[in-house]
């Protein structure tokens, strides 16, 4: 459970750095978001706590090096399937940005109690 949380944090990472300029944000996000200027800098911000997030919780479900290489490599396949599939299907590929939240918090909170 924390491993799937972990691959979900990563994609959410991109999708959070994707997403810094607001010009690739669909639906009409972006001329609300071309106002505010915080709103780049809370995003990369927030991208680096989400991979942050991920590397600790693969780091416990492996020991050493994998801790590190899982989410980086974690990292590049959720970009590349990000850039390939947002301007084909930007609904699925958003919508399962908005879901990486209350999945995280779930299925770490789930691999908590097991593991």
């Amino acid at each position: 459970m924390v491993e799937a949380a972990s691959v979900l944090s990563a994609y959410l990472a991109f999708a959070l750095l994707h997403g810094a300029r607001p010009e690739r944000l669909p639906f009409g996000v972006a001329a609300r978001l071309r106002a505010r200027r915080e709103w780049r800098a809370s995003a990369r911000v927030l991208a680096a706590a989400f991979f942050s997030l991920s590397v600790w919780l693969w780091s416990r479900a492996e020991a050493g090096a994998a801790a590190f290489l899982v989410p980086f490599a974690t990292l590049l396949c959720a970009a590349s399937a990000f850039v390939l599939l947002a301007p084909v299907w930007p609904r699925a590929v958003w919508g399962l940005a908005l879901l990486c939240p209350p999945a995280i918090a779930a299925l770490s909170l789930l691999g908590a109690r097991h593991g």
